[in-house]
């Protein structure tokens, strides 16, 4: 190991990070191939059914990877699944080295493609950067659990209002915030809401930045089904997938205009707090989900925290004082974080309090 080959891992991370919310049920990995010290190729994987990190870069070579460096963020996968084993083309391609950053949890590649390079005569070394390790974090954890590393987002005035009076939304925290958001739902595979939160605001809940618009799958908690068919999101996201409870007679025909909206609609199992989030998560998980990002209200983000769901929340704080009469942030059971690990950073002319489980 030399410094060449952290910074030379560093850049396939980098190739890493640009698809990363786009690749669920796969990981997102970058590759760069390397040769006396020369960049010979990059790749990275565009998303399911695409090629892997690694023959995207290999594929732009013919045959000059011959007695090359591989540098990959995740370690190359050796079995069949949409796309041929990455083993098989780094083999092919006469790779020498294989430098990878981080151990697949997947029990068909874990330490299996390793030993399938090794048995080929090139040389593996396991190279754990910080960075790349924090990257994974929630492909691993869905990997052993099969639930997606959940992240909430809540934002306050200093005076703890979250919303209107009656629930309206008004302007919290400042534009620095809504780009970190906007951000935080690019990086993630699907955005939750609830209905409440839709028929109050109405919001579009896709990514808005000064260069695209990029639509995500959104999943909606919806009880009693009241999601009305003219709510924006049926035009912004990329596909609505809505739970609604099954002890309830349901209005058929409500069923069938969400249907024809090309919402999926599923029942679930419900409890003294109304949906069984547990349920609901496995569910969103089965989809192959690994990042569910969060954006509701005070009682949804309450209720994520009761069940124990969160593994993250992002608490913003503007610099407001909004006054009496307006909805407060008041969780349900006592919110306690004395234990927890916090960070505390200023965002623009807010400040964001980074709270992990």
């Amino acid at each position: 190991m030399n410094d060449q080959d952290i910074v030379h891992l560093h850049q396939a991370y980098e190739l890493a990070k640009l698809r990363r919310g786009f690749c669920s049920p796969n990981p997102s990995v970058g590759a760069v191939i390397v040769k006396n010290n020369k960049i010979l190729a990059t790749g990275y994987h565009q998303g399911a059914g695409s090629p892997h990190a690694e023959p995207d870069a290999l594929k732009k070579l013919n045959n000059s990877a011959q007695g090359a460096t591989l540098y990959v963020t995740l370690e190359p996968c050796c079995h069949f699944g949409r796309t041929p084993p990455c083993t098989n083309a780094i083999i092919k391609a006469g790779i020498q080295r294989v430098v990878y950053g981080f151990h697949d949890p997947n029990p068909l590649v874990a330490g299996k493609g390793e030993a399938q390079l090794k048995a080929a005569g090139i040389t593996c070394d396991y190279l754990p950067l910080p960075e790349i390790t924090h990257f994974y974090e929630s492909y691993h954890y869905w990997q052993t659990t099969k639930k997606p590393f959940i992240t909430a987002k809540i934002a306050l005035s200093l005076d703890g209002k979250i919303a209107g009076k009656s629930g309206e939304p008004i302007q919290i925290t400042g534009e620095a915030l809504k780009e970190f958001t906007h951000y935080s739902r690019q990086n993630s595979d699907a955005i939750l809401t609830t209905a409440k939160t839709i028929i109050q605001d109405d919001p579009r809940l896709n990514v808005r930045t000064e260069d695209e618009v990029i639509a995500k799958p959104l999943y909606i908690l919806d009880t009693a089904l009241t999601l009305q068919t003219t709510a924006k999101i049926f035009k912004t996201a990329k596909s609505v997938t809505i739970f609604y409870t099954d002890d309830k007679n349901h209005d058929s025909e409500r069923l069938e205009a969400l249907a024809a909206e090309g919402a999926t609609c599923v029942a679930m199992k419900s409890n003294q707090h109304g949906l069984d989030l547990n349920q609901v998560i496995s569910h969103i998980g089965q989809d192959g989900i690994h990042d569910l990002w969060i954006e509701a209200g005070g009682k949804c983000f309450s209720a994520f925290l009761r069940e124990k769901l969160l593994k993250k929340a992002y608490i913003y704080i503007a610099p407001k004082w909004i006054g009496e009469g307006q909805m407060a942030f008041l969780p349900e059971f006592n919110l306690d974080l004395q234990s927890q690990p916090l960070t505390w950073q200023q965002v623009g002319e807010d400040v964001m309090c980074e709270v992990c489980w």
